[in-house]
This record gives structure tokens, C-alpha cells and sequence, in this order.
């Protein structure tokens, strides 16, 4: 084989096992096991087990990437990625991540719940996720949300708080009381 001929091969072989190897260990980093192999994300996976949230349209446990992700792969999937894999990783090993504050992070992480990633379970607005006509006040939210009547300018984690996760200072507020009370139990339980 001519010299040119090899070094393209060679060259074409690298790049492919370097594409092999990132998809494998982007896949393996993507994972809800790999989220919460950090001790102070366990919290996270107990709260989502107890909550509304727990398993998706089809039944299947809930991963954290399908919230926490845009629903489809591309830039802008592989940039959140880097960018929140990155943050975690310098809390879990600079930080203090046994005393991080939820109430700033609850602000904070609800810009990294996109809307797509609702809208892939929840596609109907129009009704509850049981088929239940929403409140009065639930059908002008999700009409000025879809520009109907006005534009909100909030994504749905803006308005729906504590759907997968529920920190102890939020268990007080009323449309709370069923997620709380799971916690409770579970707390009590160990």
C-alpha cells in the first residue's frame, strides 16, 4: 500500500474510533445512572420517583436527560450538555455540594427544563394530563402560552413548579400537599 494511501486510512480509522468512543461515552454520560452516581443528586432521583413525574406517557421511568435536555439531538443538545456537565462536575469536586442551596438552584434550573421536552408527553394544552377540562385560569395561561390571548413569555417550568422535585421549603404551599405527603412517607419509611 502506498504511503499516501495508508495515512489516509490510518486517518480515516482514527477519526472513526474517536467517533466511536465519543458516541459510546456521550450515550453513558447521558444516563440517569450516570447523573446520580454524584451523592448529592440521589435527593433529585427520590424526589422524581415520589412525584406526578415519575414515568413518562408510555410508562417508562422517567431519565433525567428527557426534562433536562432539548428533546432533540443537535447543537444545541451537545452545548447544554458540555455546559451543564461542566457546572456539576466543578460543584461536585470545588464546590460544597452537601450544602447547596435548592432555593437559588430551583431558579436557576428551571431555564434547563426546555419546553420541548414537556411538550413530548404533555402535547394537548387544552386538557389536564388525566383528559380533564383545565381551570378557567389554566386555559387563559396555556392560551396567552401558545400566543392565543397575549404572549406569556414563560416556558411551562415557569408556571409549573415542583413537578418533579419538591425541596422541603416548597412542601408548605397547598398544590403541594399530595407530592409532600409521599416525601413524608418516605422519609418516615427510613
Amino acid at each position: 500500500m502506498k504511503r499516501g494511501v495508508r495515512t489516509i486510512v490510518l486517518s480515516f480509522g482514527c477519526a472513526l474510533a474517536i467517533a466511536v468512543v465519543g458516541a459510546v461515552a456521550f450515550e453513558k454520560t447521558s444516563t440517569t445512572g450516570f447523573c446520580v452516581s454524584c451523592h448529592e443528586m440521589e435527593q433529585h432521583r427520590t424526589e422524581l420517583k415520589l412525584s406526578s413525574h415519575a414515568v413518562d406517557k408510555d410508562k417508562k421511568p422517567i431519565e433525567c436527560r428527557q426534562c433536562h435536555m432539548p428533546a432533540e439531538l443537535g447543537p444545541r443538545y451537545v452545548s447544554l450538555k458540555a455546559y451543564l456537565g461542566i457546572k456539576d462536575m466543578i460543584v461536585h469536586h470545588f464546590g460544597d455540594p452537601d450544602n447547596f442551596y435548592r432555593r437559588e438552584l430551583q431558579l436557576s434550573a428551571r431555564r434547563f427544563v426546555p419546553d420541548d421536552s414537556c411538550r413530548a408527553c404533555h402535547e394537548d394544552l387544552k386538557k389536564t394530563y388525566k383528559g380533564e377540562e383545565l381551570s378557567r385560569e389554566g386555559k387563559l395561561a396555556h392560551d396567552a402560552y401558545l400566543g392565543i390571548n397575549g404572549q406569556t413569555g414563560k416556558g411551562c417550568a415557569d408556571c409549573h413548579h415542583n413537578m418533579a422535585h419538591l425541596p422541603i421549603f416548597d412542601r408548605r404551599y397547598v398544590q403541594n400537599a399530595e407530592f409532600a405527603a409521599k416525601m413524608a412517607a418516605q422519609e418516615e419509611g427510613m
